[in-house]
């Protein structure tokens, strides 16, 4: 089975050092919505998804160690990119893995994709999808379908 993909794969008890010290730095003063922003864009530019590099990269989907993970180049799979999230989200403190879910759509009509639906504390709901952000989804969206254009916003930035 793939990791992540139906079932939330265990939070580690240790992360790396440094990876820690970006999400203390990230959740210093930031609300929810501010943290989360932080930590998305931290992790799209840093790696990307890409639709040839699924079967290229076959093998990093089954990956769950964070520091080898943090050492990948490159592509990252869009379970792999919401496993960070919400790694990043529950070591923060200012979210439960139960304020997380786990929803599948597709691409291409064929292949299942993951992204996250995260609970905010003043009840509302924020769809997140790093994995499509280079495909034109911004904070806030997810993509699917031929050209993962088709989006579904959630929560508007300036709430």
């Amino acid at each position: 089975m793939i990791p992540n993909l139906l079932k939330k794969s265990r939070i580690p008890d240790n992360i790396p050092v440094q990876f820690e010290k970006t999400i203390r730095n990230f959740s210093e003063g930031a609300n929810q919505n501010e943290f989360l922003k932080k930590s998305f864009f931290f992790i799209v530019k840093r790696w990307g998804g890409n639709k040839m590099s699924l079967f290229l990269n076959f093998s990093r989907l089954f990956e769950t160690d964070i520091a080898k993970i943090l050492n990948t180049k490159g592509y990252l799979h869009c379970t792999t990119m919401n496993y960070l999230l919400r790694v990043m989200a529950v070591k923060s403190g200012m979210f439960a893995d139960d304020d997380i879910q786990l929803k599948l759509t597709n691409t291409w009509y064929v292949f299942p994709h993951q992204y996250l639906v995260i609970k905010l504390k003043d009840g509302k709901h924020i769809t997140l999808d790093p994995w499509n952000f280079q495909f034109g989804i911004k904070y806030g969206d997810y993509g699917s379908g031929f050209d993962s254009v088709k989006l579904k916003s959630e929560i508007s930035l300036n709430e």
